[in-house]
């Protein structure tokens, strides 16, 4: 009896044995498995990704300008994976010729020359991860952002558009041109610079914008948009105001460069209604109605009050004053009183304005333009021609620089309205008398005023990017460049952050941040703090849950797709550099994964079935030695039972 109920009890624990292992292993641990991706892996300055600098062969086959001495070297800064020291000096010596110039100790890195055929050879000496161009190439484009600050804009706050979508409404984007066709200059990444286009002219009843592949067979706009966001590939001589924004593109007007009222108002209509889809803030439309039109023109016109609805939607509109010239020219579209209507200037310092620029007043005595931009001989993408460029000029030129400001004023301030657009860069710019250099006639409003204010000519002056950005930056908060976050999580081939069910989007942090906040880039939605950071912390994830939760609540926008992550870092009353990732969302619903304290459910679960597993195995020991003692005793009576048997 004893014997059989020992035999069973170990039987009970020798499946135990086997079960509670098997119960173990099926539970879900959780695991963690992000790295930090050094910045020179994931640069668009070497897209081979080679270690050297792409511009370094473009400048060693310049004939412009001479970047190769006469004894055959050129002058780069060469980075290090570490703070260089003399060690890393006499090497560089040693084994390539280098000639020292200056060791940085802000910065991982050394300058001085090396011969030209050595550079290949000092790119992977060790420690060395990236060899640079030293030196900035004198890009057309760049008297124009001289004049208007734009360069001050990059180096104090890294900001290059990104995130921010702007409308080119004019006779089409040339999607094939190397400076419009993607963001990175990469043909084996999927990152499309133009993310969506509708043509009105020729294919109206495509209204999805994507059954379109962008095209421009007049050239206006392709110049126009590379104005506001090209990238200036293959030689990046001709940048954009914002280089890293998208660009959306709108055909309201033919081959011939002219198009209808109702044409472009189908195209500012869609615009709005495509608003929320492609995340459009800005628009620019550089077009406007020959000078007999201009002359009788009245704010009541229907393209007019169209234009003013594009902006009560949430969209800042900058159109062209005009090229008639002369007071009281500015007609339809840029006489509508909501838009931000731009005058053209003349390059160089202290621009005056340029003599085809149309003045005010509207018809309606409305003071017109609001601001002055540089249109003159500016250089911009060449349509059709893949890798030209070429000189415009006009109002139509300054328009487009004008929204580029914008773009990079939306990547500071997502929370912006056309109306904070408008009146910051008015604020900000630069006044301007009507009779400046002598390229213009005084005016009435010269010299009667101690507060200098608005005039026909100038508008409220001539833009200055810096302190336009800086100002839709300070809103809320003071900038800072103390703290800086960085994104750790690998992008894909697309250039975006995939987030599937259960994963996460990581940054760390430079610095000591008290607080970090993040966004979508949807205009409705709005700063949230990060609750479960927590000061000091050097890194923090925001999880694919957190976007499932909030984009649900934000109307025609999906949550599966394409989507743009703004994170900040806060310290007291100021704020880091807002923060721009491009992510690809998958799935709507949230997965089933613990949270913490579901992480820490499974812990005990799976210590306890350790525990378990233990006891049981105990268990089975001593059953085992029960059990040969009770064969031991059994086998001990039966003998004892034989001898009293013989006796």
């Amino acid at each position: 009896m004893h014997s059989d109920r020992a035999r069973s009890l170990l039987a009970i624990a020798a499946i135990g044995l086997f079960v509670l292992p098997m119960l173990a292993a099926a539970t879900p641990v959780p695991t963690t498995d992000f790295e930090e991706v050094p910045w020179w892996e994931d640069t668009l300055m070497d897209m081979d990704k080679d270690g050297i600098q792409d511009n370094i062969w473009i400048a060693i086959d310049n004939t412009q300008y001479e970047w190769v001495d006469e004894e055959g070297r050129i002058d780069v800064i060469v980075d290090f994976d570490h703070l260089p020291t003399q060690v890393d000096e006499r090497l560089l010596a040693d084994e390539v010729n280098f000639v020292h110039l200056h060791t940085f100790h802000l910065i991982d890195s050394i300058a001085g020359s090396v011969p030209v055929e050595r550079i290949e050879a000092l790119s992977v000496l060790p420690g060395v991860v990236m060899v640079e161009l030293d030196g900035i190439l004198e890009i057309a484009n760049s008297d124009v952002k001289d004049t208007h600050g734009v360069w001050d804009v990059y180096e104090a706050t890294g900001y290059n558009g990104a995130g921010s979508v702007v409308a080119i409404i004019d006779t089409g984007i040339d999607g094939n041109h190397v400076g419009l066709d993607d963001m990175d200059d990469d043909n084996s990444t999927n990152d499309p610079k133009i993310i969506a286009f509708y043509d009105v002219v020729n294919n109206a009843g495509s209204t999805n914008g994507t059954e379109i592949f962008p095209y421009d067979d007049h050239g206006h706009g392709s110049h126009c948009a590379g104005t506001t966001a090209g990238t200036g590939a293959p030689t990046y001589e001709h940048t954009g105001m914002a280089p890293q924004a998208q660009l959306v593109g709108v055909k309201v007007l033919d081959g011939g460069g002219s198009g209808s009222f109702a044409g472009v108002m189908m195209g500012m209509e869609w615009t709005v209604d495509m608003r929320h889809e492609f995340n459009i803030r800005a628009a620019s439309m550089s077009l406007g109605g020959p000078g007999v039109i201009e002359f009788t023109s009245a704010e009541e016109e229907s393209v007019a009050r169209m234009a003013n609805e594009v902006v009560r939607s949430g969209i800042a509109l900058f159109i062209a004053a005009g090229n008639s010239a002369g007071p009281a020219t500015i007609g339809t579209p840029g006489s509508a009183e909501d838009v931000i209507t731009v005058g053209a200037l003349d390059k160089g310092e202290q621009p005056g304005i340029a003599v085809y620029s149309s003045e005010g007043p509207t018809e309606e005595g409305r003071i017109k333009p609001n601001i002055a931009f540089v249109g003159s001989d500016v250089m911009s993408v060449e349509a059709n021609s893949v890798t030209g460029y070429t000189g415009m000029s006009g109002t139509s030129m300054a328009t487009p620089g004008a929204a580029g400001i914008a773009a990079l004023m939306y990547q500071a301030n997502p929370e912006l309205s056309p109306f904070d657009v408008r009146n910051i860069m008015q604020e900000t710019s630069e006044y301007r008398q009507c009779h400046h250099k002598g390229a213009n006639q005084p005016c009435a409003e010269d010299g009667t005023s101690l507060k200098p204010r608005q005039n026909n000519v100038y508008g409220h002056g001539e833009v200055r990017a810096h302190p336009a950005v800086m100002e839709a930056a300070n809103q809320v908060y003071g900038f800072t460049d103390t703290v800086a976050l960085n994104l750790s999580t690998s992008i894909m081939g697309d250039n975006k952050v995939h987030v599937g069910q259960g994963q996460s989007v990581t940054f760390t942090i430079d610095g000591a941040a008290e607080k970090i906040q993040w966004r979508t880039w949807d205009m409705r939605d709005e700063w949230m703090d990060l609750d479960d950071f927590e000061p000091g912390d050097s890194s923090f994830e925001i999880k694919h849950s957190m976007f499932v939760d909030r984009l649900k609540y934000l109307p025609g926008n999906t949550i599966e797709g394409n989507q743009t992550l703004m994170v900040r870092a806060l310290q007291n009353t100021n704020s880091s550099a807002n923060v721009v990732t491009h992510l690809h969302i998958m799935g709507s619903e949230k997965a089933t994964v613990q949270d913490d304290s579901e992480v820490l459910s499974t812990g005990m679960i799976v210590g306890g079935l350790s525990v378990l597993l233990f006891i049981s195995l105990a268990a089975a020991i001593v059953l085992y030695m029960q059990l040969q003692n009770l064969r031991g005793d059994s086998l001990y009576e039966e003998a004892m039972a034989d001898a009293e048997h013989e006796d």
